[in-house]
């Protein structure tokens, strides 16, 4: 940087969000829009880390002697389960990823155990949430669907490899930060359309990023909005609280 040049979006708005997870206990990787493996990816088109999936699955599924059991075939077929939502819309393609998630899915048992009958395994461990793996990447490179282009959320933030929100900042300066945010985050998930039919036709964003989707935000340093995939911009709201956990405590984690 030359002398004290400031990257207004960067260093107050999208480094201070990945330093503040950081405190709270996210990992936080810096992205690399060139070489997809310095994202735990083999390329820029997945958007599961399925290598940090399959770690976190063999961790948090126990067997019969409360030690891990499953094998790489076993969890191969639950990451197809939750992989196989191509065909669907993306409000549909949600709605079914989300539903894996809370439920999980069933796998092949084994042999000497509950009678050999089929067990449910988890990709998240809702029992002991500090089980999970937090990690957040800022600038995280997605190829498009037609391979022509890609988009770079500012940051992703995966829980046991999966891509649960994705955050779009905005330098306070430019005119209405929050507006443009939440309109580069609808691009990116290809909403436009959906949304505004006449003024948009085109497949413009990557929906594969957005199957397992919770929260989108928009954040511009003074103000930070949250929604959820379907939301037209007007319902997007200021987080109100930080319930269930006292304000006083994420003041302290934070600094």
């Amino acid at each position: 940087r030359q002398g004290m040049s400031i990257q207004w979006e960067y260093d107050l708005v999208e480094k201070p969000f990945c330093e503040q997870l950081s405190r709270m206990g996210w990992k936080w990787l810096e992205g690399d829009t060139d070489v997809p493996e310095l994202t735990h990816r083999e390329r820029f088109r997945d958007v599961l880390l399925k290598k940090r999936v399959r770690a976190a699955m063999r961790k948090i599924s126990l067997g019969p002697d409360g030690r891990p059991w499953l094998d790489d075939a076993r969890i191969d077929r639950a990451i197809g389960e939750l992989e196989r939502l191509g065909e669907y819309r993306l409000m549909e393609a949600n709605h079914a990823a989300t539903e894996r998630l809370l439920t999980g899915t069933t796998v092949e048992g084994l042999p000497d155990w509950n009678h050999g009958r089929p067990q449910t395994v988890h990709f998240l461990d809702f029992d002991n949430w500090d089980n999970n793996d937090f990690l957040v990447i800022n600038q995280f490179k997605v190829a498009l669907t037609s391979e022509r282009g890609h988009v770079i959320p500012d940051a992703v933030l995966f829980v046991n490899g999966i891509p649960l929100a994705v955050a779009e900042f905005k330098s306070p300066a430019v005119e209405d930060p929050m507006g443009a945010a939440l309109n580069q985050l609808l691009r990116y998930s290809n909403q436009r359309k959906e949304l505004y039919p006449t003024q948009y036709t085109d497949d413009e964003g990557v929906e594969r990023l957005f199957h397992y989707n919770q929260l989108l935000i928009a954040s511009s340093l003074f103000e930070a909005r949250a929604g959820t995939i379907g939301a037209p911009p007007e319902a997007y709201l200021e987080w109100a609280d930080t319930s269930p956990v006292p304000l006083s405590t994420v003041a302290e984690e934070v600094g």
